[in-house]
């Protein structure tokens, strides 16, 4: 009977490695990430990146990091929104399809983006408090 309570041990530890391996391999450590751009406003500094450190078009998973530009540490700011727009000569603006914001941590907000079109696109970053920053980007 002994073998039973040695099987559940394992079984715990086993679920426990699965658990601990699943949990690293999802998450997304920001050394890895290229910056695209990098903008200050006020008290912060907002950068943008993403796997590669180029925008494409089409679909694009991108995180914003804000920073106090004082200290350099990650900076949690409130509500932030974001607009991509691209001029269209003769017609309206075209816009983009971004998600909502997904915090990450501390001062890092993942979202996705998706560009339908090659060529500049205006990205447009508000946050709180009173924060705001535009990256020209040029989706390949």
């Amino acid at each position: 009977m002994k073998s039973v309570p040695v099987r559940r041990a394992f079984s715990w530890i086993g679920l426990f490695l699965v658990l601990v391996l699943m949990e690293f391999s999802c998450a997304r450590q920001p050394a890895n990430l290229a910056q695209i751009q990098q903008q200050r406003s006020g008290d912060h500094v907002v950068t943008l990146l993403n796997d590669t450190g180029v925008v494409k078009q089409r679909s694009n998973k991108l995180v914003l990091e804000f920073r106090n530009a004082s200290t350099n540490e990650l900076a949690n700011v409130g509500n932030v929104q974001i607009q991509a727009s691209m001029r269209m000569p003769g017609m309206g603006p075209m816009f983009g399809n971004i998600s909502s914001t997904r915090a990450l941590g501390q001062g890092r907000y993942e979202f996705d983006a998706d560009f339908s079109m090659a060529g500049q696109w205006n990205f447009l970053v508000t946050f709180d408090p009173m924060g705001r920053v535009q990256f020209n980007l040029n989706a390949q």
